[in-house]
Protein backbone atom coordinates (compact mmCIF):
# COMPACT_ATOMS: atom_id res chain seq x y z
CA UNK A 1 0.00 0.00 0.00
CA UNK A 2 1.13 3.53 -0.77
CA UNK A 3 0.93 6.89 0.93
CA UNK A 4 -2.64 7.58 -0.19
CA UNK A 5 -4.29 4.22 -0.84
CA UNK A 6 -5.07 1.93 2.08
CA UNK A 7 -6.63 -1.53 2.00
CA UNK A 8 -9.72 -0.09 0.37
CA UNK A 9 -9.14 3.22 -1.37
CA UNK A 10 -8.20 6.64 -0.04
CA UNK A 11 -9.78 7.70 3.27
CA UNK A 12 -9.73 10.91 5.27
CA UNK A 13 -11.72 13.75 6.81
CA UNK A 14 -12.89 16.25 4.17
CA UNK A 15 -11.43 19.70 4.68
CA UNK A 16 -8.61 18.33 6.83
CA UNK A 17 -6.69 15.60 5.03
CA UNK A 18 -9.13 14.96 2.16
CA UNK A 19 -8.92 18.52 0.84
CA UNK A 20 -10.47 19.82 -2.37
CA UNK A 21 -6.95 20.31 -3.71
CA UNK A 22 -6.05 16.66 -3.10
CA UNK A 23 -9.34 15.43 -4.56
CA UNK A 24 -8.78 17.61 -7.63
CA UNK A 25 -5.31 16.17 -8.13
CA UNK A 26 -6.65 12.61 -7.70
CA UNK A 27 -9.40 13.29 -10.26
CA UNK A 28 -6.92 14.62 -12.79
CA UNK A 29 -4.55 11.71 -12.18
CA UNK A 30 -7.33 9.14 -12.66
CA UNK A 31 -8.41 10.73 -15.95
CA UNK A 32 -4.82 10.93 -17.17
CA UNK A 33 -4.10 7.29 -16.25
CA UNK A 34 -7.40 5.63 -17.17
CA UNK A 35 -8.83 7.51 -20.14
CA UNK A 36 -11.46 9.78 -21.63
CA UNK A 37 -14.70 8.43 -20.13
CA UNK A 38 -14.84 8.35 -16.33
CA UNK A 39 -17.86 7.50 -14.14
CA UNK A 40 -18.40 9.19 -10.76
CA UNK A 41 -20.83 7.97 -8.09
CA UNK A 42 -21.18 8.40 -4.36
CA UNK A 43 -22.69 7.19 -1.10
CA UNK A 44 -25.01 9.07 1.25
CA UNK A 45 -22.38 10.92 3.30
CA UNK A 46 -22.98 14.63 3.74
CA UNK A 47 -19.74 15.58 1.99
CA UNK A 48 -20.18 13.17 -0.93
CA UNK A 49 -22.07 15.40 -3.43
CA UNK A 50 -19.50 18.18 -3.03
CA UNK A 51 -16.52 15.85 -3.44
CA UNK A 52 -18.16 14.25 -6.47
CA UNK A 53 -18.56 17.67 -8.09
CA UNK A 54 -14.91 18.48 -7.38
CA UNK A 55 -14.02 15.26 -9.20
CA UNK A 56 -16.30 16.07 -12.15
CA UNK A 57 -14.61 19.47 -12.51
CA UNK A 58 -11.15 17.92 -12.21
CA UNK A 59 -11.83 15.22 -14.78
CA UNK A 60 -13.40 17.53 -17.34
CA UNK A 61 -10.48 19.96 -16.89
CA UNK A 62 -8.20 17.30 -18.42
CA UNK A 63 -10.38 16.99 -21.52
CA UNK A 64 -12.02 13.75 -20.36
CA UNK A 65 -15.78 13.30 -20.04
CA UNK A 66 -17.37 12.69 -16.63
CA UNK A 67 -20.54 10.59 -16.16
CA UNK A 68 -22.23 11.37 -12.85
CA UNK A 69 -24.25 8.48 -11.40
CA UNK A 70 -25.20 10.26 -8.19
CA UNK A 71 -26.20 8.35 -5.04
CA UNK A 72 -25.98 4.57 -5.40
CA UNK A 73 -24.43 1.55 -3.66
CA UNK A 74 -20.80 1.01 -4.61
CA UNK A 75 -21.50 -2.35 -6.36
CA UNK A 76 -24.24 -0.72 -8.47
CA UNK A 77 -21.75 1.90 -9.66
CA UNK A 78 -19.17 -0.80 -10.33
CA UNK A 79 -21.65 -2.80 -12.40
CA UNK A 80 -22.54 0.32 -14.42
CA UNK A 81 -18.86 0.94 -15.16
CA UNK A 82 -18.14 -2.67 -16.07
CA UNK A 83 -21.14 -3.10 -18.36
CA UNK A 84 -20.69 0.24 -20.16
CA UNK A 85 -18.21 1.72 -22.58
CA UNK A 86 -16.12 3.50 -19.95
CA UNK A 87 -12.42 3.73 -19.15
CA UNK A 88 -12.93 3.62 -15.40
CA UNK A 89 -14.61 5.35 -12.52
CA UNK A 90 -14.46 6.79 -9.03
CA UNK A 91 -16.75 6.07 -6.09
CA UNK A 92 -16.84 8.66 -3.32
CA UNK A 93 -17.32 6.65 -0.12
CA UNK A 94 -15.71 5.82 3.20
CA UNK A 95 -17.69 2.58 3.48
CA UNK A 96 -18.08 1.77 7.21
CA UNK A 97 -15.96 4.62 8.59
CA UNK A 98 -17.55 7.16 10.98
CA UNK A 99 -19.65 9.92 9.36
CA UNK A 100 -16.96 12.60 9.48
CA UNK A 101 -14.83 10.54 7.06
CA UNK A 102 -15.06 10.17 3.32
CA UNK A 103 -12.94 8.54 0.67
CA UNK A 104 -12.21 7.64 -2.93
CA UNK A 105 -12.25 4.22 -4.59
CA UNK A 106 -10.85 4.02 -8.13
CA UNK A 107 -12.30 1.48 -10.56
CA UNK A 108 -10.92 0.17 -13.82
CA UNK A 109 -12.86 -0.25 -17.07
CA UNK A 110 -14.16 -3.62 -15.81
CA UNK A 111 -15.75 -2.01 -12.74
CA UNK A 112 -13.23 -3.64 -10.43
CA UNK A 113 -10.97 -1.64 -8.12
CA UNK A 114 -7.70 -0.98 -9.92
CA UNK A 115 -4.72 -3.18 -8.96
CA UNK A 116 -2.17 -2.01 -6.40
CA UNK A 117 0.28 -1.26 -9.21
CA UNK A 118 -2.15 1.19 -10.83
CA UNK A 119 -2.84 2.77 -7.43
CA UNK A 120 0.90 3.42 -7.27
CA UNK A 121 0.90 5.04 -10.71
CA UNK A 122 -2.02 7.27 -9.72
CA UNK A 123 -0.19 8.30 -6.53
CA UNK A 124 2.83 9.29 -8.60
CA UNK A 125 0.65 11.44 -10.84
CA UNK A 126 -1.01 13.02 -7.80
CA UNK A 127 2.42 13.99 -6.49
CA UNK A 128 3.04 15.71 -9.84
CA UNK A 129 -0.20 17.69 -9.36
CA UNK A 130 -2.42 15.21 -11.16
CA UNK A 131 -1.32 16.02 -14.70
CA UNK A 132 -1.84 19.02 -16.90
CA UNK A 133 -5.24 20.43 -17.78
CA UNK A 134 -6.58 19.59 -21.22
CA UNK A 135 -6.51 21.97 -24.17
CA UNK A 136 -10.31 21.84 -24.20
CA UNK A 137 -12.76 20.90 -21.46
CA UNK A 138 -14.48 17.56 -21.40
CA UNK A 139 -18.23 17.22 -20.97
CA UNK A 140 -20.19 16.35 -17.84
CA UNK A 141 -23.06 13.88 -18.37
CA UNK A 142 -25.76 12.52 -16.08
CA UNK A 143 -26.04 8.71 -15.95
CA UNK A 144 -29.55 7.22 -15.81
CA UNK A 145 -31.06 3.86 -14.95
CA UNK A 146 -28.18 2.68 -12.77
CA UNK A 147 -30.27 1.26 -9.90
CA UNK A 148 -32.78 -0.48 -12.19
CA UNK A 149 -29.99 -2.12 -14.19
CA UNK A 150 -28.30 -3.22 -10.97
CA UNK A 151 -31.44 -4.87 -9.62
CA UNK A 152 -32.17 -6.57 -12.94
CA UNK A 153 -28.63 -7.95 -13.14
CA UNK A 154 -28.99 -9.56 -9.71
CA UNK A 155 -32.39 -11.00 -10.60
CA UNK A 156 -30.85 -12.62 -13.66
CA UNK A 157 -28.33 -14.47 -11.48
CA UNK A 158 -30.74 -16.20 -9.09
CA UNK A 159 -33.77 -18.49 -9.29
CA UNK A 160 -36.49 -15.88 -8.83
CA UNK A 161 -39.30 -18.43 -9.02
CA UNK A 162 -37.84 -20.54 -6.20
CA UNK A 163 -37.35 -17.52 -3.95
CA UNK A 164 -40.81 -16.13 -4.71
CA UNK A 165 -42.45 -19.49 -3.98
CA UNK A 166 -40.94 -19.45 -0.50
CA UNK A 167 -42.87 -16.28 0.50
CA UNK A 168 -40.02 -15.00 2.64
CA UNK A 169 -40.48 -12.08 5.01
CA UNK A 170 -37.26 -10.06 5.24
CA UNK A 171 -36.29 -7.15 7.49
CA UNK A 172 -33.90 -4.72 5.80
CA UNK A 173 -31.59 -2.57 7.94
CA UNK A 174 -29.85 -0.25 5.50
CA UNK A 175 -28.11 1.65 8.31
CA UNK A 176 -29.17 4.96 6.69
CA UNK A 177 -26.82 4.00 3.86
CA UNK A 178 -26.81 3.58 0.11
CA UNK A 179 -28.59 0.20 -0.12
CA UNK A 180 -31.71 2.08 0.94
CA UNK A 181 -32.28 2.93 -2.73
CA UNK A 182 -31.99 -0.64 -4.02
CA UNK A 183 -32.14 -3.58 -1.59
CA UNK A 184 -35.80 -3.20 -0.49
CA UNK A 185 -36.90 -2.94 -4.12
CA UNK A 186 -34.83 -5.98 -5.11
CA UNK A 187 -36.43 -8.03 -2.35
CA UNK A 188 -39.92 -6.99 -3.41
CA UNK A 189 -39.13 -8.14 -6.95
CA UNK A 190 -38.02 -11.46 -5.45
CA UNK A 191 -41.52 -11.86 -4.02
CA UNK A 192 -40.53 -11.10 -0.43
CA UNK A 193 -42.53 -9.19 2.15
CA UNK A 194 -40.25 -6.39 3.29
CA UNK A 195 -40.05 -4.59 6.63
CA UNK A 196 -37.65 -1.64 6.91
CA UNK A 197 -35.26 -0.41 9.62
CA UNK A 198 -33.13 2.73 9.15
CA UNK A 199 -34.04 2.88 5.47
CA UNK A 200 -33.73 6.64 5.12
CA UNK A 201 -30.48 7.92 3.61
CA UNK A 202 -28.73 10.09 6.18
CA UNK A 203 -25.02 10.85 6.03
CA UNK A 204 -24.82 11.20 9.81
CA UNK A 205 -25.88 7.51 10.18
CA UNK A 206 -28.08 8.25 13.20
CA UNK A 207 -29.73 4.81 13.34
CA UNK A 208 -26.92 2.46 14.35
CA UNK A 209 -23.83 3.78 12.60
CA UNK A 210 -22.37 2.88 9.22
CA UNK A 211 -20.73 -0.40 10.24
CA UNK A 212 -22.97 -3.44 10.75
CA UNK A 213 -21.68 -5.24 13.84
CA UNK A 214 -23.85 -7.48 16.01
CA UNK A 215 -23.82 -5.27 19.12
CA UNK A 216 -25.27 -2.36 17.10
CA UNK A 217 -28.01 -4.35 15.37
CA UNK A 218 -30.48 -4.61 18.25
CA UNK A 219 -33.23 -2.81 16.30
CA UNK A 220 -32.89 -5.35 13.49
CA UNK A 221 -32.93 -8.31 15.87
CA UNK A 222 -36.03 -7.03 17.64
CA UNK A 223 -37.81 -6.26 14.36
CA UNK A 224 -37.11 -9.75 13.01
CA UNK A 225 -38.64 -11.35 16.09
CA UNK A 226 -41.58 -8.91 16.22
CA UNK A 227 -42.40 -9.42 12.54
CA UNK A 228 -41.79 -13.18 12.74
CA UNK A 229 -39.54 -12.67 9.73
CA UNK A 230 -37.50 -15.38 8.04
CA UNK A 231 -34.40 -13.24 7.67
CA UNK A 232 -32.84 -9.93 8.61
CA UNK A 233 -30.13 -8.18 6.60
CA UNK A 234 -27.86 -5.30 7.62
CA UNK A 235 -25.69 -3.36 5.17
CA UNK A 236 -22.72 -1.08 5.62
CA UNK A 237 -22.59 2.56 4.51
CA UNK A 238 -21.94 1.99 0.81
CA UNK A 239 -23.83 -1.29 0.55
CA UNK A 240 -21.11 -3.70 -0.51
CA UNK A 241 -21.19 -5.75 2.71
CA UNK A 242 -24.02 -7.51 4.53
CA UNK A 243 -24.57 -9.37 7.80
CA UNK A 244 -27.47 -11.78 8.27
CA UNK A 245 -29.84 -12.19 11.20
CA UNK A 246 -31.71 -15.50 11.46
CA UNK A 247 -35.39 -15.95 12.30
CA UNK A 248 -34.57 -16.26 16.00
CA UNK A 249 -32.94 -12.83 16.11
CA UNK A 250 -29.32 -14.02 16.11
CA UNK A 251 -26.79 -12.15 13.98
CA UNK A 252 -24.11 -14.31 12.39
CA UNK A 253 -20.57 -13.34 11.47
CA UNK A 254 -19.67 -12.70 7.86
CA UNK A 255 -17.40 -15.72 7.63
CA UNK A 256 -20.09 -18.12 8.91
CA UNK A 257 -22.79 -16.82 6.57
CA UNK A 258 -20.16 -16.69 3.83
CA UNK A 259 -19.24 -20.32 4.50
CA UNK A 260 -22.88 -21.27 4.00
CA UNK A 261 -22.88 -19.59 0.61
CA UNK A 262 -19.57 -21.20 -0.33
CA UNK A 263 -21.13 -24.56 0.54
CA UNK A 264 -24.18 -23.77 -1.59
CA UNK A 265 -22.25 -22.52 -4.61
CA UNK A 266 -19.64 -25.30 -4.62
CA UNK A 267 -22.15 -28.09 -3.95
CA UNK A 268 -24.29 -26.89 -6.86
CA UNK A 269 -21.37 -27.29 -9.27
CA UNK A 270 -20.82 -23.63 -10.15
CA UNK A 271 -17.09 -23.75 -9.48
CA UNK A 272 -14.48 -25.15 -7.12
CA UNK A 273 -12.13 -22.29 -6.24
CA UNK A 274 -12.52 -19.83 -3.35
CA UNK A 275 -10.47 -16.86 -2.18
CA UNK A 276 -10.57 -15.49 1.36
CA UNK A 277 -8.26 -13.67 3.76
CA UNK A 278 -6.00 -14.70 6.63
CA UNK A 279 -8.46 -13.04 9.05
CA UNK A 280 -11.30 -15.39 8.06
CA UNK A 281 -12.57 -18.33 10.12
CA UNK A 282 -11.39 -21.89 9.53
CA UNK A 283 -15.04 -22.78 8.96
CA UNK A 284 -14.42 -21.71 5.36
CA UNK A 285 -11.50 -24.17 5.12
CA UNK A 286 -13.85 -26.89 6.39
CA UNK A 287 -16.55 -26.17 3.81
CA UNK A 288 -14.14 -25.91 0.88
CA UNK A 289 -12.43 -29.17 1.83
CA UNK A 290 -15.77 -30.94 2.23
CA UNK A 291 -16.67 -29.95 -1.33
CA UNK A 292 -13.28 -30.91 -2.75
CA UNK A 293 -12.48 -27.32 -3.65
CA UNK A 294 -9.38 -25.12 -3.67
CA UNK A 295 -8.90 -22.32 -1.15
CA UNK A 296 -6.50 -19.39 -1.31
CA UNK A 297 -5.90 -17.25 1.79
CA UNK A 298 -4.42 -13.82 1.17
CA UNK A 299 -3.95 -10.42 2.80
CA UNK A 300 -7.00 -8.39 3.84
CA UNK A 301 -8.37 -6.00 1.21
CA UNK A 302 -11.16 -6.25 -1.33
CA UNK A 303 -8.76 -5.20 -4.09
CA UNK A 304 -6.53 -8.15 -3.29
CA UNK A 305 -9.41 -10.63 -3.08
CA UNK A 306 -10.70 -9.53 -6.48
CA UNK A 307 -7.24 -9.73 -8.05
CA UNK A 308 -6.70 -13.26 -6.75
CA UNK A 309 -10.19 -14.35 -7.85
CA UNK A 310 -9.54 -13.20 -11.40
CA UNK A 311 -6.08 -14.74 -11.39
CA UNK A 312 -7.32 -18.15 -10.22
CA UNK A 313 -10.77 -18.12 -11.84
CA UNK A 314 -12.41 -18.37 -8.42
CA UNK A 315 -16.21 -18.50 -8.39
CA UNK A 316 -16.47 -16.79 -4.98
CA UNK A 317 -14.45 -14.70 -2.57
CA UNK A 318 -15.28 -13.67 0.97
CA UNK A 319 -14.11 -11.64 3.95
CA UNK A 320 -14.94 -12.05 7.61
CA UNK A 321 -16.57 -8.60 7.68
CA UNK A 322 -19.53 -9.65 5.52
CA UNK A 323 -17.96 -9.00 2.13
CA UNK A 324 -18.95 -11.67 -0.40
CA UNK A 325 -17.82 -11.75 -4.06
CA UNK A 326 -19.80 -13.77 -6.65
CA UNK A 327 -18.09 -14.01 -10.03
CA UNK A 328 -21.17 -14.83 -12.17
CA UNK A 329 -22.51 -11.36 -11.22
CA UNK A 330 -19.27 -9.39 -10.74
CA UNK A 331 -16.03 -10.17 -8.83
CA UNK A 332 -16.57 -7.50 -6.16
CA UNK A 333 -18.25 -7.28 -2.78
CA UNK A 334 -21.99 -6.85 -3.26
CA UNK A 335 -24.41 -6.79 -0.35
CA UNK A 336 -27.59 -7.05 -2.41
CA UNK A 337 -26.29 -9.88 -4.62
CA UNK A 338 -25.24 -11.74 -1.47
CA UNK A 339 -28.73 -11.30 -0.02
CA UNK A 340 -30.39 -12.69 -3.14
CA UNK A 341 -28.01 -15.65 -3.20
CA UNK A 342 -28.71 -16.42 0.47
CA UNK A 343 -32.45 -16.40 -0.17
CA UNK A 344 -31.96 -18.76 -3.12
CA UNK A 345 -29.91 -21.12 -0.95
CA UNK A 346 -32.53 -21.18 1.80
CA UNK A 347 -35.30 -21.69 -0.76
CA UNK A 348 -33.49 -24.60 -2.41
CA UNK A 349 -32.55 -26.19 0.91
CA UNK A 350 -36.03 -25.50 2.31
CA UNK A 351 -34.67 -24.78 5.77
CA UNK A 352 -34.30 -21.74 7.99
CA UNK A 353 -31.08 -19.78 8.33
CA UNK A 354 -30.60 -20.97 11.92
CA UNK A 355 -30.93 -24.60 10.78
CA UNK A 356 -28.47 -24.02 7.94
CA UNK A 357 -25.96 -22.42 10.31
CA UNK A 358 -26.20 -25.42 12.66
CA UNK A 359 -24.83 -27.61 9.86
CA UNK A 360 -21.48 -25.86 10.25
CA UNK A 361 -18.91 -26.80 12.91
CA UNK A 362 -18.63 -24.25 15.68
CA UNK A 363 -15.51 -22.09 15.87
CA UNK A 364 -15.41 -19.61 18.74
CA UNK A 365 -14.07 -16.13 17.98
CA UNK A 366 -13.13 -13.00 19.84
CA UNK A 367 -12.55 -9.69 18.07
CA UNK A 368 -11.34 -6.31 19.23
CA UNK A 369 -9.46 -3.22 18.13
CA UNK A 370 -7.06 -0.72 19.66
CA UNK A 371 -6.22 2.84 18.66
CA UNK A 372 -2.74 3.06 17.17
CA UNK A 373 -1.04 5.92 15.29
CA UNK A 374 -0.17 5.08 11.68
CA UNK A 375 3.53 5.70 12.25
CA UNK A 376 3.62 3.19 15.13
CA UNK A 377 1.95 0.23 13.43
CA UNK A 378 5.06 -1.39 11.93
CA UNK A 379 7.00 -1.28 15.21
CA UNK A 380 4.02 -2.68 17.12
CA UNK A 381 3.86 -5.69 14.78
CA UNK A 382 7.57 -6.35 15.29
CA UNK A 383 7.00 -6.36 19.05
CA UNK A 384 4.00 -8.69 18.73
CA UNK A 385 5.97 -11.18 16.64
CA UNK A 386 8.71 -11.26 19.26
CA UNK A 387 6.09 -12.39 21.82
CA UNK A 388 4.62 -15.11 19.57
CA UNK A 389 4.90 -18.62 21.00
CA UNK A 390 3.94 -20.62 17.90
CA UNK A 391 4.27 -20.60 14.11
CA UNK A 392 3.70 -17.17 12.57
CA UNK A 393 2.35 -16.06 9.19
CA UNK A 394 3.09 -12.48 8.11
CA UNK A 395 0.88 -12.39 5.02
CA UNK A 396 -0.99 -9.57 6.73
CA UNK A 397 0.07 -8.39 10.17
CA UNK A 398 1.11 -11.26 12.45
CA UNK A 399 -0.95 -14.45 12.48
CA UNK A 400 0.02 -16.96 15.17
CA UNK A 401 -1.02 -20.53 14.39
CA UNK A 402 -1.17 -23.26 17.06
CA UNK A 403 -0.99 -27.04 16.74
CA UNK A 404 -4.58 -27.47 17.92
CA UNK A 405 -5.87 -25.37 14.99
CA UNK A 406 -6.41 -22.26 17.11
CA UNK A 407 -5.04 -18.97 15.82
CA UNK A 408 -4.83 -15.29 16.58
CA UNK A 409 -4.09 -12.42 14.23
CA UNK A 410 -2.87 -8.92 15.03
CA UNK A 411 -3.10 -6.69 11.97
CA UNK A 412 -3.21 -2.96 11.28
CA UNK A 413 -6.31 -1.44 9.75
CA UNK A 414 -5.64 -0.06 6.30
CA UNK A 415 -8.41 2.53 6.59
CA UNK A 416 -8.24 3.77 10.21
CA UNK A 417 -5.60 4.43 12.92
CA UNK A 418 -6.38 1.07 14.54
CA UNK A 419 -4.88 -2.33 15.13
CA UNK A 420 -7.27 -5.29 15.15
CA UNK A 421 -6.94 -8.42 17.26
CA UNK A 422 -8.90 -11.57 16.28
CA UNK A 423 -8.71 -15.02 17.85
CA UNK A 424 -10.37 -18.33 16.99
CA UNK A 425 -10.53 -21.82 18.48
CA UNK A 426 -12.85 -24.82 18.63
CA UNK A 427 -12.83 -24.19 22.40
CA UNK A 428 -14.41 -21.02 23.75
CA UNK A 429 -11.99 -20.72 26.67
CA UNK A 430 -9.02 -21.10 24.33
CA UNK A 431 -10.30 -18.33 22.04
CA UNK A 432 -10.73 -16.10 25.08
CA UNK A 433 -7.26 -16.96 26.40
CA UNK A 434 -5.53 -16.14 23.10
CA UNK A 435 -7.53 -12.95 22.64
CA UNK A 436 -6.69 -11.63 26.10
CA UNK A 437 -3.02 -12.54 25.74
CA UNK A 438 -2.49 -10.81 22.41
CA UNK A 439 -4.69 -7.85 23.28
CA UNK A 440 -2.40 -7.31 26.27
CA UNK A 441 0.73 -7.81 24.18
CA UNK A 442 -0.53 -5.34 21.57
CA UNK A 443 -1.52 -2.74 24.19
CA UNK A 444 1.91 -2.96 25.78
CA UNK A 445 3.61 -2.65 22.38
CA UNK A 446 1.58 0.44 21.46
CA UNK A 447 2.41 2.03 24.80
CA UNK A 448 6.11 1.16 24.47
CA UNK A 449 6.40 2.47 20.92
CA UNK A 450 4.57 5.64 21.89
CA UNK A 451 7.23 6.46 24.50
CA UNK A 452 10.08 6.34 21.99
Amino acid sequence: MGKLFGTNGIRGVPGRDLTDDLVTRVGRAVALRLGKKIVIGYDGRISSPHLAQVLVDAITSTGSDAYLVGLAPTPAIQLFIGKGDFDGGIVVTASHNPPEFNGIKVMGANGVEVPRSVEGEIESLVERNGGRSGVSLGTAHRAEGVIADYINSILAKVDVAAVSASNFKVVVDAGNGAQTVSAPHLLEKLGCKVARVFCEVDGKFPGRGSEPVAEKLTALMEKVKHEKADLGVAYDGDGDRVLFCDEKGTVHTGDRSGALLVDYVLSSGRGDTVVTTVATSNVVDYVVKRNGGRLFKIRVGSVDVTEKMLEEGAVVGLEENGGFFYLPHQPVRDGAMTTALMLEALAKWQISLSAAIRRLPLFHQRKGKLKCPEEAKAAVLVAVKEEADAETDETDGVRVIYDDGSWVIVRPSGTEPLIRVFSESRREDRAEELYRKYLRVTKEAIKKVGKK
